[in-house]
């Protein structure tokens, strides 16, 4: 007696377009997190209760003072730069040149790795704690936000730059176009951080 068993494979455009609609939907999450968070600067940063957004100096601690936003405005253009190279990339997969796929996608994971070590020595430098005020959680969550978003960029470039790499990605390239999706809005988020430090 035998087994007769059939594999049935969906076509890659199939696939494709679910994991599409999944990325959507983690990104409307995602983004609906980051304008919430916008929103609550601005509106701590406005109510300023107690004169707890920037808090002045007592017996037990110096005035806090708002840091530089330079950093966050750095991490951003790195992300941008590393945007920018991953759709040079995608336009050589489209075009079937898999040198341009590969540098392109070689040189975007660098630009997060980059980007991240800023990022980590930005949290690592700031003087501060979470008890010094509003303002400072703030800085910390966008910086968390910052910091979890290119770690998920790197694993993702990561894996994009090896597929790259072992030529997968001939024909059915929608996980590098799948993949710009998250670049972009990546960059926009950092983007948002940098303009609300930038107004302490």
């Amino acid at each position: 007696m035998s087994v007769e068993t059939h594999a049935h494979h969906e076509h890659p455009d199939v696939v494709g377009s679910r994991n599409r609609l999944g990325v959507i939907l983690l990104l409307v999450a995602d983004i609906s997190f980051a304008l919430s968070m916008v929103f609550v600067y601005f509106y701590l940063r406005g109510q300023n209760v107690n004169d707890m957004w920037l808090p002045a100096a007592t017996a037990d601690r110096p005035a806090i003072l708002p840091i530089s936003s330079s950093s966050a405005w750095i991490v951003t253009a790195v992300c941008a730069f590393g945007a920018l190279t991953h759709i040079y990339g995608l336009r050589g997969a489209r075009a079937h040149n898999q040198t341009q796929l590969k540098l392109g996608s070689l040189v975007a994971l660098v630009a997060s790795i980059i980007a991240i070590a800023i990022q980590v020595n930005t949290i690592s430098s700031v003087p501060f704690t979470f008890n010094d005020g509003a303002y400072v959680s703030c800085l910390y969550m966008f910086a968390f936000l910052n910091f979890v978003h290119l770690a998920l960029t790197i694993f993702i470039s990561l894996g994009n730059w090896n597929r790259a790499r072992l030529g997968l990605y001939t024909e059915n390239f929608w996980h590098v176009d799948i993949v710009r999706i998250w670049w972009i809005w990546m960059t926009v988020s950092s983007l948002l951080g940098a303009f609300c430090l930038t107004y302490p």
